[in-house]
């Protein structure tokens, strides 16, 4: 039959998904559409790009005519000098799959002593990534429309929160539904989303209201409002059901996000090579894995509820807080993995990784792994995948 075998969560590049933006008060640059009307009345985008300090400056902005020739396209080359981005709009799949693995959508409640209630109250929809993927979130931008990219130190943050923009992505993820547990945190929004846009949490009743829907949202309220909303109750997160995979897009993004391509090699044996693909997630995400594994025709057990601990089941593996799908096969990478992506690609740095994984698959294909010269040729290529890659 088929087999489980234990991971060691110090072994693997176990991630969760995002659930909460922490916001960095240290903003050096802020990336925005705008819309710049000319003499004869028609609209070009412009993306507009305002040095930034801290929170308390964010109004102070250098004039967009002195920036006007910054069009979008030549962002990666203020940030890398060797970058260029295509224009081109991503899958509406591919970037909730994406979406799936890094977005977040908070709720942003901070004391505010001037006003009725005395709380300041924001949505934001974000996505936070490493420097050397920011081609990624300036095709998200462009392919939204909408929001601002950020930048702090080595991490880039794509944002949305004007009622206007927000209003877009709602859209979006209403026509294109989330599939893992996330989409329970976007109900959640929606619902605090709602009552932000119909100002009612500028009444007493209202944020109260709000407040209890924050708490069920993510990690809940943090202790500043706790303390000041000691009689709040938590009501019970929305329901969530895996529907399945709507769209192979889907997994592209998500994998650009989640998933990872990786070469195990045992250094002192030529020839003794594996190649490995796996998608790591939080426990909570079991049929989600499980759904990827049926996606991709894998052997894998119809019954949703198995216990997994006691059930042996090829190709997915588990800790106490995480299940993963991990294919090693070698016709499986062969004849499934690297035919799928060749079709539906990944973005950004992960590319690079698949890339190399395609080229070590060749070298196996071809049987040069077993050669002293192949076998370097692999220990090569692995040195400068994933993290390693500079």
């Amino acid at each position: 039959m088929v087999t489980m075998q234990k991971i060691y969560e110090n072994k693997m590049d176990n991630r969760v998904s995002k659930s909460k933006f922490s916001e960095d008060r240290r903003v050096q640059w802020v990336y925005k559409f705008v819309k710049e009307q000319r003499v004869y009345g028609s609209y070009i985008n412009l993306l507009r790009c305002t040095l930034m300090s801290f929170e308390k400056n964010y109004h102070k902005k250098i004039p967009l005519n002195q920036i006007n020739k910054c069009l979008f396209s030549t962002i990666s080359n203020i940030i890398n000098n060797n970058v260029t981005l295509s224009k081109n709009k991503l899958n509406p799949w591919f970037l909730t799959g994406f979406s799936d693995a890094e977005s977040s959508f908070s709720i942003l409640i901070q004391p505010r002593y001037d006003s009725k209630t005395k709380w300041r109250v924001k949505a934001i929809f974000a996505i936070s990534l490493n420097k050397k993927d920011i081609e990624i979130l300036e095709s998200i931008c462009f392919s939204f429309g909408v929001g601002q990219i950020y930048h702090s130190g080595t991490k880039f943050y794509y944002r949305v929160e004007s009622f206007k923009e927000l209003n877009v992505i709602i859209d979006h993820f209403d026509k294109y539904p989330l599939i893992t547990t996330k989409s329970s945190d976007f109900l959640l929004f929606k619902k605090c989303f709602s009552i932000i846009k119909n100002e009612e949490h500028l009444t007493e009743e209202g944020l109260f209201k709000l407040v209890t829907l924050k708490s069920t949202l993510n990690r809940g309220l943090p202790n500043n409002v706790k303390e000041k909303f000691s009689n709040i109750i938590p009501i019970e997160r929305p329901e969530y059901k895996f529907k399945g995979i709507a769209d192979s897009n889907w997994v592209a993004g998500f994998t650009s996000g989640d998933g990872s391509f990786n070469i195990k090699t045992t250094e002192s044996r030529v020839g003794k090579v594996q190649l490995r693909f796996s998608i790591n997630l939080q426990s909570q995400e079991k049929e989600v894995i499980i759904g990827l594994a049926k996606f991709f025709n894998l052997n894998v057990y119809d019954n949703q509820d198995f216990n997994l601990e006691e059930t042996k089941q090829k190709y997915i593996y588990y800790t106490k807080n995480a299940i993963a799908i991990q294919i090693v096969k070698t016709s499986d990478i062969l004849n499934i993995i690297i035919p799928f992506f060749e079709k539906y690609s990944i973005l950004g740095q992960k590319s690079l990784d698949f890339s190399d994984f395609k080229k070590v698959a060749n070298l196996i294909q071809n049987k040069e792994h077993l050669t002293k010269e192949g076998f370097e040729k692999i220990l090569n290529i692995k040195s400068s995948m994933n993290l390693k890659r500079k």
